[in-house]
């Protein structure tokens, strides 16, 4: 994919991973997050439902989803919280990893922007290829949080 002036191109690092995950994995991780952060916020309950084009959508109403939240690191309001089910970062970025893996697409929709996703180049390292997140503005300023 190539980048205009408003979409900016995140290198994920993924190249290969997670082989033995399946659907089911990502999907969990997804949710788990979203959990997580309803408990943490305070917000009202998660909504999962299937559309009319058979696609699945986890909606959350938490704090926003920034590109830099699938990077791996502690995350603070997580380690100190002792029912939180994630702690480091690692599983939002799995399970986009493993979407794209099984040919599955997925659309982010935050606050912070839209975020899509992209196997290309490594910048600077063309012969890699790794996973991007693709972050375009927001087409709506006042919308509440949700991964599709």
């Amino acid at each position: 994919m190539k980048t205009s002036g408003t979409t900016k191109a995140f290198d994920l690092n993924i190249e290969k991973i997670l082989e033995d995950w399946e659907i089911h994995h990502a999907i969990r991780e997804v949710i788990a997050n979203a959990l997580d952060e309803q408990m943490l916020t305070g917000t009202m309950d998660i909504y999962i439902s299937k559309d009319s084009y058979s696609r699945w959508h986890i909606r959350d109403f938490d704090r926003g989803l920034r590109y830099e939240h699938p990077t791996q690191k502690e995350n603070d309001k997580k380690l100190l919280n002792l029912h939180t089910i994630g702690k480091f970062r690692v599983g939002l970025k799995d399970a986009l990893a493993t979407f794209e893996r099984h040919g599955d697409k997925v659309a982010i929709k935050s606050k912070y922007g839209n975020i899509t996703l992209d196997r290309t180049p490594k910048h600077g390292f063309e012969d890699k290829m790794t996973l991007h997140a693709y972050v375009t503005p927001l087409s709506y300023p006042k919308f509440i949080c949700c991964v599709e």
